[in-house]
């Protein structure tokens, strides 16, 4: 067990050197109607003909998405949408909107939703520069590489970080499984975080996508080789979240709050496609893609759990963080403040409406250990040795703390 824990550990380490070399050629442009900008910034790019327009079917019937695809054509932007997309990013949907963009002879992507609608946009341009392989033959490391068309993505959630993440989570539709696309070479060109886009945002989906953007943020930070930039980049991000998301659940403070969610989203995004994330997600990952819960709630119901889990080992870090967003007294020992952080979570989540637990979720499901076993499996394979948590969990570990989460107590 201590030579397969020191084989991981080599192999995290390479693999994250690797990351923090990657150049970013990701451009923010952050303001109040940012998205009218677009046919300008494709412009300068040379791009011109037909772009694909990849949305959600809710988003497509706005008012708002029509304006921006007037504005569009008035700008002489040919738009071929594609609304296939759900609240799961599916390789069925995936595999519609590449072949759209192939035969509309389309030459960029524009994403105008939350993270599954970018995510799919990442990889149906992954599969325009793999015309060859299924969708599902992309997912792991480094199964891409090759250069992708341009992607403008316009986020209308303030937490998945897609906007800027060299990552893309997909859902199979003959297995149900969630997989990971992981490739530098699938980061937008573009991220156009404009509050108006947020603006309608049920004040639910305000409180998911900031808690998995926190998640984001502290998942990065308590990880191991992390870079200097990676962790500045997730102590801003958890300060604006700490300081903005109860504005924008109740609808406080007007558009600044959201704009600075926006940022705190590309932040967090930011530090944790440098620095990865960890249990919490690859076990939310098992469980939401088993029984379809939201993955901001699920995050935000597993977060406390992993953290608590960790113990000793994360305490100084927790206590920068919980410095750096006031949430404890400076004075107190770093165990003091680490716990405060974890319960200042809890008190979030219970303020947001999200259960403790996914006990009252998932009372009418059938659970037994069988099911428990195999999430636990996938959490540990999506987890060893992709990721560098700051401590090991066995297959056995796993299967307890899902137990929990998934029972009451």
């Amino acid at each position: 067990m201590i030579f397969k824990n020191c084989c991981y550990r080599i192999y995290q380490c390479v693999l994250l050197n690797i990351m923090h070399m990657v150049k970013y050629n990701n451009k923010a442009v952050s303001k109040k109607g940012a998205v009218y900008y677009i046919p300008a910034l494709l412009r300068k790019q040379g791009i011109t003909g037909n772009v694909l327009v990849i949305t959600g079917p809710h988003i497509v019937k706005t008012a708002l998405f029509q304006r921006i695809t007037s504005v569009f054509k008035e700008k002489g932007i040919s738009c071929v949408i594609f609304s296939g997309t759900g609240a799961e990013t599916e390789t069925g949907g995936i595999e519609k909107a590449r072949k759209l963009y192939i035969a509309k002879k389309c030459n960029a992507i524009i994403a105008i939703g939350g993270g599954s609608v970018i995510d799919c946009a990442k990889a149906a341009a992954a599969g325009v520069a793999r015309p060859g392989k299924r969708i599902t033959r992309l997912a792991g490391y480094q199964k891409v590489r090759r250069k992708i068309p341009v992607i403008v993505a316009v986020p209308t959630t303030a937490g998945t970080g897609a906007e800027v993440t060299a990552c893309a989570v997909i859902k199979d539709t003959v297995t149900n499984n969630k997989k990971i696309i992981a490739d530098t070479s699938i980061v937008p060109g573009f991220a156009v975080l404009d509050p108006v886009m947020t603006g309608s945002l049920p004040s639910y989906m305000a409180a998911y996508s900031g808690m998995d953007a926190l998640t984001h943020a502290t998942e990065a930070y308590i990880n191991k080789y992390s870079s200097k930039s990676a962790k500045k980049d997730a102590e801003t991000a958890a300060r604006l979240i700490t300081a903005n998301i109860t504005k924008v659940y109740y609808g406080t403070g007007g558009s600044i709050p959201r704009k600075k969610m926006l940022e705190a989203s590309y932040l967090a995004g930011r530090a944790f496609v440098r620095n990865a994330v960890g249990y919490v997600h690859a076990i939310a990952h098992a469980i939401g893609g088993s029984y379809n819960i939201a993955h901001g709630m699920a995050v935000a119901v597993v977060l406390p759990y992993v953290l608590a889990w960790y113990g000793n080992c994360i305490n100084k870090k927790l206590a920068r963080l919980s410095d750096i967003c006031g949430i404890a007294g400076k004075d107190l020992p770093d165990k003091k403040k680490a716990e405060a952080y974890i319960n200042y979570i809890k008190i979030l989540g219970n303020q947001f409406g999200i259960y403790r637990n996914f006990y009252k979720i998932l009372k009418n499901k059938n659970i037994d250990k069988k099911d428990i076993k195999n999430m636990a499996k996938c959490a540990i394979i999506e987890s060893n040795p992709h990721y560098p948590v700051p401590k090991i969990m066995s297959l056995k570990e796993c299967e307890y703390l899902i137990y929990r989460i998934c029972n009451a107590y």
